[in-house]
């Protein structure tokens, strides 16, 4: 698209006459995978490439050779003060900026990390700018979702036996969550199966809702055991204010789920929560719905439980069971969405498991990056601590090791930029990574350690090896110290296992103890596919459900 426009129709004029500084800043933009955006000259007329588009929304392709204040009116008195202050010579950086866009026709809640740098022409002058970004807005929803879960997990077990009270106490919890739960209202099944309003939240009491405008859906719902959506909602119920961080705009779609608890064959009733008209309702927003309905179908049937007087010990029991493995699912749904969606190259298995029993995200990641010349970057990381606070940092950590090797081939390298970077993030400090490139063509792997439990390498004749030549501290302990690097050949057919010490680590044994076992495991599965290994090393080495979270990389040298 961009050697096919006609600049000439733009202040930037023809190709043939752009100066060696605008051209080379284009290469840059257009050559990189990460999202980037120049603007340049006075006009601020934009070129960007492809990671940069999907920001833009309904926007791309018309965006591009316009001026950047015609593009983002929306928010342009946010960011015209930053742009000043890069044509004065500063750059700026901003992390998980909320901006009100209506790039898909609709005022959106979203969230940018992106720093602003200044692109000079010889002498000095400030020629144009060069954004890169990167949209958070998936990780601070997850984020902000997985606050209201671990709330609603976190409630106590009904003692009064009142179903009442029961779904009073979760509607408190979601009347806080209200950015993405505007109104909410429970329905449970009386002694003759109608549906009877239980609860609710968000609407005015002196302008009570007919229950006529829902009960259909809600009847479906419960007929249905699925989710039912409920659209036009401005004729049914007119004047529903949104909430959250954009404010106005009234509600036009809720949803209708289910309320079906472990043990029960159909539902005991079902919830409405009504869609922020400011967010899109995409597959993590119905999630988190469901997962929000069911904890609140678990508050209900646990205040069943206290009126049948333990009559239903087992069911109970079967309960809590259920409620254990729903905290697993959770956690592994929002760290995967931390993490964010991973298509794996050919020869590459990954498995991320939470500490057993907990709700909480942690702080492992992994991470395989694409690179160019058929090599890929391979990276395994641990943040110190557990909950939103490590999470957000080992969002931060994991985007900034993308993008660095993105830049550098050198997983030394890399791991300096970390230490230098982590030394801003507050928490990163003692992080521990493992940082490595793979060239498949070479049959070789260049690495680094920051602190990291060592890889281990098997061959198919079931000899093994822990890569334990380039070792150093943890992030940001030392100030400027060297990162060491180290080279390893991969056989044919040879298996890498990269890893968090929650695979290995136990109470009351030797870390090297739990290393031999993952060794052990590794060699015994050296035939498998990568994805069966995983399973192998899953089943053998967690099956005790250790307290910390897991993250491991697999890698199979072709041959």
């Amino acid at each position: 698209m961009v050697l096919a426009a006609d600049w000439s129709q733009t202040p930037l004029g023809p190709v043939d006459s752009w100066s060696p500084t605008l051209l080379t800043a284009v290469s840059t933009c257009l050559n990189s995978r990460f999202p980037m955006l120049l603007m340049w000259g006075a006009e601020l007329v934009m070129v960007y490439n492809d990671g940069y588009a999907p920001i833009l929304g309904a926007r791309h392709p018309e965006a591009l050779g316009k001026q950047l204040g015609e593009v983002w009116t929306d928010v342009w008195s946010d960011i015209e003060p930053m742009i000043a202050e890069v044509f004065a010579g500063r750059s700026t950086f901003v992390e998980d900026m909320p901006l009100t866009m209506t790039r898909h026709g609709f005022p959106e809640e979203t969230y940018f990390t992106f720093a602003y740098s200044p692109v000079l022409e010889p002498g000095g002058r400030v020629a144009g700018l060069l954004d890169t970004v990167i949209d958070t807005t998936p990780r601070v929803l997850a984020a902000r979702r997985m606050a209201v879960l671990q709330r609603l997990g976190s409630l106590p077990r009904s003692v009064h036996g009142s179903n009442e009270e029961a779904c009073v106490a979760a509607l408190e919890v979601l009347a806080d969550a209200r950015a993405d739960c505007p109104f909410g209202l429970v329905y449970l099944e009386d002694g003759d199966r109608a549906a009877r309003r239980t609860a609710s939240y968000g609407l005015d009491p002196a302008d009570p809702v007919p229950d006529d405008a829902l009960h259909a859906a809600v009847r479906q719902a419960m007929a249905t055991g699925a989710v039912v959506p409920i659209g036009d909602l401005g004729a049914r119920l007119p004047g529903v204010p949104g909430a959250g961080p954009v404010g106005g705009g009234d509600v036009e779609t809720a949803f209708a789920l289910p309320l079906t608890a472990a043990g029960q064959d159909r539902p005991v009733g079902a919830l409405v929560l009504g869609a922020s008209p400011h967010l899109r309702v995409d597959a993590e927003y119905l999630t988190f719905l469901e997962l929000a309905a069911g904890q609140v179908a678990a508050a209900v049937a646990d205040a069943q439980a206290v009126l049948a007087e333990r009559r239903r010990a087992a069911e109970r029991a079967e309960l809590d069971r259920s409620r254990a493995q729903f905290f697993t699912e959770v956690a592994v749904t929002l760290q995967r969405a931390v993490l964010g969606p991973t298509v794996l190259p050919e020869g590459f298995a990954v498995h991320y498991e939470p500490a057993a029993g907990t709700l909480e995200v942690g702080g492992d990641w992994y991470d395989v990056v694409d690179l160019p010349g058929g090599l890929y970057g391979v990276v395994v990381g641990d943040v110190v601590g557990r909950g939103l606070d490590a999470a957000a940092v080992m969002g931060q950590l994991r985007s900034a090791g993308r993008a660095l090797l993105l830049e550098s081939r050198s997983p030394a390298h890399v791991l300096s930029a970390l230490d230098r970077f982590a030394a801003l993030v507050p928490g990163a400090t003692c992080s521990t990574v493992f940082c490595g490139v793979v060239d498949p063509s070479a049959a070789t792997l260049r690495y680094s350690s920051a602190g990291h439990p060592p890889a281990v390498l098997a061959d198919e004749q079931g000899r093994s090896q822990l890569l334990e030549a380039a070792r150093g501290v943890p992030l940001a302990v030392l100030e400027g110290v060297d990162r060491p690097e180290a080279q390893v050949s991969l056989p044919p057919g040879s298996t890498l296992l990269l890893y968090t010490d929650g695979l290995v680590e136990r109470r009351d044994e030797a870390l090297d103890e739990g290393i031999g076992r993952a060794v052990t495991a590794l060699v015994a599965g050296r035939h498998l596919a990568t994805d069966a290994l995983s399973g192998l090393l899953t089943d053998q080495l967690l099956s005790d459900a250790p307290d910390d979270d897991v993250a491991f990389l697999l890698y199979r040298s072709p041959g």
